[in-house]
Order: C-alpha cells, then sequence, then structure tokens
C-alpha cells in the first residue's frame, strides 16, 4: 500500500454476501483506504467465495443522508465496470478528473 494509507482498525468481523455466516477479522484484508472509503477483500472458510467490498466511513458531520442506489444506478455502475481496463487501486485512487460513469451515471 502507498503511504497515504494509514493503518486504521478494520471491521470486528463481516456477515458473508454469500452465505450470511460471520466471517472473522483475521480473514478480512484491506486493500486501499482512500478518505472515508476503504477496499476490501473478505475470505469466507464457510462457503469458500471471496468478496470484494467497499465500506464507507460513518458521517458525523450532520449532513443528509444521500440518496438511496436505484436499480437504474446499479445496471449503469455494471455497465462501467464492465469496460473498465484497469485495477482496483486505480479505480479508487483520487484524480483530477471523475471517476466512473459520467453526470446521472452511479455515483462514485
Amino acid at each position: 500500500m502507498a503511504p497515504r494509507d494509514p493503518q486504521r482498525a478494520l471491521p470486528d468481523g463481516l456477515n458473508c454476501t454469500v452465505c450470511n455466516e460471520p466471517v472473522p477479522a483475521d480473514r478480512i484484508r484491506l486493500l486501499a483506504r482512500r478518505e472515508d472509503l476503504t477496499f476490501i477483500q473478505v475470505e469466507c472458510d464457510r462457503c469458500g467465495s471471496t468478496a470484494l467490498e467497499f465500506v464507507a466511513a460513518q458521517r458525523d458531520d450532520g449532513a443528509a443522508e444521500p440518496e438511496p442506489i436505484s436499480s437504474d444506478d446499479v445496471i449503469a455502475m455494471h455497465e462501467f465496470l464492465a469496460g473498465w481496463q484497469g485495477d482496483a487501486r486505480t479505480l479508487v485512487a483520487p484524480t483530477s478528473g471523475t471517476r466512473g460513469p459520467t453526470e446521472g451515471g452511479p455515483r462514485p
């Protein structure tokens, strides 16, 4: 990881997105962290699945809740990722331009 990725505590454990069984913290691997977004790999010993997940920090600033993710958002992100030529690190790395789909597409 790059020096700008400070080591902070990971979640104590999560549930597997496939079988919903608890996954202990030692099976969660930090891949990248940028500002309030963390990209992790979760490996479930029970069903053998590996999931790549985004974890967003909780907001304590009193900001309004974002709009729910719509089915159109999911489809647009699926289409964007289907054509993505980079790796996960470049997908979440901050850039001077925009990331992902343009205006009207899914929120990054």
